[in-house]
């Protein structure tokens, strides 16, 4: 019998995972991806300046996060990332430290009792938080269509909370969680998020980090697994355009005149790159594609100083007050045994510092550093350099649910996957697997009806 096989463009982890998941179903996946490497958003590099390799930015995930978590044990990944039992991390404001922390009970009240030893808010607004909380709990966004035409800010502040609640407590959460500032986000969105977020699971709001680099943990053990398991994996190769016979999909031409031939093809890129395949005809006039055109994106910045000692003694912390958001001990994360101190500063909806020049930027976080670590004050600098991604990840504005498209499109043989697709998550990792996952399954179901044949 002969073997589907299915052309995927684009190596960042939504491919990947389509891929992935293909093969478990004895479907050969065929990833093309235009860079050297693999993993998309999430990659490792070799800075030229300080010669270290470093992350393209901090990338956590949570413990709801089940899908990424399922994808990382399948790729063989599972001893690179490190997850907390429950939630907890310091939150320093003016020099002043309380933490966010839940006891490791088996109950999802616990997230909502680490409220309560959250200095940073009084007694008044500690009760708002749980009103609002509550009031989350009972909403459904589902068929309240209203709640996505309005930002987080504005529904909670309609439903009892205020410039202290929100500043120390909402924001804090929405700001690196979504990559944008809550005046920003829909209230759908912010809603779903505290859902999952605070409102499940005691283990779903544990931070995750990656223990090794982006490029090793996303992409070399995907790759591994893909090619051991009779998938391919061509990097270095742009795709020009869709191919077509008898208005299916059969494949992709490269911008070198290379040609992939396949029973389908998976568009696993932006919203922008996949509206950029040729023919642009064919996809900018059938009217499914038509909203991708509106996906818009937001900045992420990290910031990374190698300080000559150890200046922060936690894994990471959150700031309030300060041009710091927040502050990754790289360090510790990584297990690394230096008496120096990698520390990255990360700055979620940064447009404020996406067109700063380095020695700018130098002078403020160093500066602001200073006043949230005082042992950075005696500390020097060994090196210090600036990572920027400009279109870090797709905004979720009030209305941007009109510009997800679905996984499957109306062009026969031609599936979609990215973080940006309709997965109900925001632009996270999880949402990148989830995607992948769905056109999969998309994929076998049509080749199971007859509608993809072999």
């Amino acid at each position: 019998m002969t073997t589907v096989r299915v052309i995927i463009i684009g190596g960042g982890i939504a491919g990947l995972a389509t891929a992935v998941r293909l093969i478990n179903h004895d479907i050969k996946p065929v990833v093309l991806e235009k860079r050297p490497f693999l993993g998309g958003r999430a990659f490792s590099f070799y800075d030229r300046e300080s010669g270290e390799e470093i992350d393209n930015g901090q990338h956590v995930f949570l413990g709801a996060c089940d899908q990424f978590l399922q994808y990382i044990t399948e790729i063989g990944g599972a001893d690179q990332v490190s997850l907390n039992k429950r939630i907890g991390f310091p939150v320093i404001k003016r020099g002043k430290t309380s933490w966010i922390k839940a006891k490791n009970l088996p109950t999802r009240i616990v997230n909502l009792l680490a409220l309560l030893g959250y200095n940073h808010i009084g007694f008044i607004g500690k009760a708002q938080i749980l009103w609002g909380l509550l009031l989350i709990l009972l909403c459904n966004t589902k068929t309240e269509a209203k709640h996505d035409k309005i930002n987080f800010d504005q529904w909670l502040r309609n439903h009892g909370q205020n410039n202290e609640t929100i500043d120390n407590f909402w924001n804090l959460i929405v700001l690196p969680s979504l990559n944008d500032q809550i005046t920003a986000v829909s209230a759908k969105t912010g809603i779903e998020l505290f859902k999952v977020a605070l409102l499940s699971s005691a283990e779903n709001p544990a931070i995750g980090i990656p223990l090794e680099g982006l490029s090793t943990l996303v992409g070399e053990n995907a790759r591994r697994y893909i090619e051991n398991n009779g998938g391919e994996i061509h990097t270095g190769v742009a795709v020009d355009s869709l191919d077509f016979k008898a208005e299916r999909a059969v494949g992709v031409k490269s911008v070198n005149g290379l040609l992939f031939t396949g029973d389908a093809v998976v568009s696993a890129v932006p919203a922008a790159a996949m509206l950029r395949l040729k023919p642009t005809k064919l996809i900018n006039s059938n009217i499914f594609f038509k909203a991708a055109k509106y996906v818009q994106t937001a900045p992420i910045v990290a910031i990374h100083i190698w300080y000559d000692r150890h200046v922060m003694n936690e894994p990471y912390a959150a700031i309030l007050d300060s041009p710091l958001q927040w502050v990754f001990n790289e360090t510790m994360l990584k297990s690394k045994k230096d008496t120096s101190q990698h520390i990255v500063i990360s700055l979620s909806g940064a447009w404020e510092w996406k067109d700063r020049p380095k020695n700018e930027l130098r002078s403020i976080f160093v500066e602001a550093m200073k006043e949230s670590f005082p042992l950075t004050r005696e500390a020097s600098i060994e090196k210090f350099t600036v990572v920027k991604m400009l279109d870090a990840t797709f905004r979720v504005t009030p209305g941007s649910r009109l510009t997800r498209l679905q996984q499957r499109t109306p062009i026969t043989n031609f599936y979609l996957a990215g973080d940006w697709t309709d997965t109900g998550w925001p632009s996270t990792m999880e949402s990148a697997v989830r995607s992948g996952n769905i056109a999969a399954k998309f994929i076998v179901e049509d080749v199971n009806s007859g509608t993809l044949k072999r």
